[in-house]
């Protein structure tokens, strides 16, 4: 069973608006903040122009589709061999072979959409299993498969291979920031349009009521995403005023921090606002990309996409390139189940497929369709994917699991069930 669940923002507490010069007791009038530079100035209500009245923009949801959309892709084995095959890497049927640490072939086989057909006995082995039937303990099976074309290629090159080609494809321009207003179109919070407030410093807009406010302030008003999280008051802007969690993505003046916090502060890049943070992170890195059997010939996997804001796939990859080419393999298999499951859904503005940008973590300046925070849980039965989750943790109390999608073709079998177990038991 596919169940969506609406991802939108944590409820904000109404905030009370302070000038950077209003007198704080708690802050004294020293504190070394840097100034900032004055914000780009717009209209600071937007209504829609040309119209009688604000035009309002629906919720855009997903929606669970009823039925399987007659394509034979959908009754194929969501596999990382099927996947390697639908994108031309390796050719179905195909020889192959595994390999010891000599280079010498131990077991020879053939590719197929669910495995790898052994040569001395014919059956079908997944990845893992025929590694084990070779007799070796190397637990890299993609790494030492290699193709007996003459290439040398294993099958983690030829996942490399599909990465680097996707890379390449060219992409719509991305509108974050191309607005011609320099705002949202929508509200951050309600996902409605209408009138709105529009921060001075992000390109996000709110409803008044949305934000706590009875009406529009007087002068520069600023959303909560970029106020300090201590003081709540000023901004938080991209210069070396301020510090940001590398869990939760709050952020905090470096003044107050110091006010709050006798010991030096960490790195910019390695900064938790609490011991809870810093857990939670560490937690979730340990557990990513390493499959945990369930049992029942089940196995579950932690996932995080691994590319960079910059376009670099691997630039992050502790565990090594194969680690992180299997990881893209899998992120794309784990899309592929969502699409099945769930009908296309763009956002109205940056039209962005909201479902691939979930799954591929992709950030953005706009705190609604901010992912980067987001883990991919696969269920997956023999290395066939049958179940995917989306998380989201939220402080020490709170995760989000926005989308959990089953294939149509093992329903009604407790997949999802043991996925949001083992979940649970985190």
């Amino acid at each position: 069973m596919a169940v969506a669940v609406a991802a939108d923002l944590e409820p904000k507490k109404p905030l009370k608006r302070k000038s950077l010069t209003q007198e704080n007791p708690a802050f004294p009038k020293s504190l070394p903040f840097k100034s900032l530079p004055p914000p780009k100035r717009g209209k600071k209500v937007r209504k829609q122009e040309n119209q009688a009245k604000p035009r309002v923009i629906k919720r855009k949801s997903i929606r669970i589709r009823e039925h399987l959309v007659p394509n034979s892709s959908h009754r194929n084995p969501r596999t990382v061999l099927s996947w390697l095959i639908d994108n031309n890497a390796v050719s179905i049927l195909g020889k192959v072979y595994y390999r010891n640490k000599a280079g010498n072939p131990l077991m020879r086989g053939r590719i197929t959409r669910t495995g790898i057909q052994c040569d001395c006995c014919f059956r079908v082995f997944a990845l893992t299993a025929f590694e084990a039937h070779a007799g070796s303990t190397n637990h890299r099976p993609a790494a030492n498969i290699i193709l007996d074309d003459g290439s040398g290629r294993s099958l983690s090159d030829c996942q490399r291979q599909v990465h680097d080609s996707m890379m390449m494809i060219p992409t719509s321009v991305k509108k974050d920031d191309l607005n011609p207003h320099g705002s949202d179109d929508v509200c951050s919070a309600c996902c409605d349009g209408g009138e709105l407030i529009c921060c001075d410093r992000c390109p996000s807009a709110f409803h008044v009521n949305c934000v706590g406010l009875k009406e529009v302030p007087d002068g520069d008003w600023f959303c909560p995403s970029c106020c300090c999280g201590i003081c709540c008051i000023g901004t938080v802007s991209d210069d070396d005023n301020f510090l940001a969690c590398q869990q939760c993505e709050c952020k905090f003046h470096i003044g107050c921090l110091k006010l709050k916090e006798s010991n030096e502060l960490a790195g910019k890049n390695n900064w938790f606002c609490s011991h809870s943070c810093e857990n939670i992170f560490s937690g979730l890195r340990n557990l990513t990309g390493k499959p945990i059997p369930v049992g029942n010939n089940l196995t579950w996997t932690l996932l995080k996409s691994k590319a960079s804001s910059n376009g670099d796939g691997y630039t992050d990859c502790p565990d090594g390139l194969d680690s992180c080419a299997e990881n893209h393999s899998k992120l794309n298999i784990a899309l592929d189940v969502m699409h099945e499951c769930f009908e296309p859904s763009k956002d109205s503005y940056t039209g962005k497929d909201l479902v691939e940008a979930v799954i591929f973590s992709q950030g953005s300046k706009l705190k609604r369709l901010n992912f980067k925070r987001f883990y991919i849980a696969v269920l997956e039965e023999k290395d066939d994917l049958v179940s995917v989750a989306t998380v989201r943790v939220h402080g020490d109390i709170v995760a989000e699991m926005s989308l959990v999608a089953t294939r149509f073709s093992h329903r009604r079998r407790g997949m999802c069930r043991a996925l949001v177990d083992e979940l649970e038991r985190i």
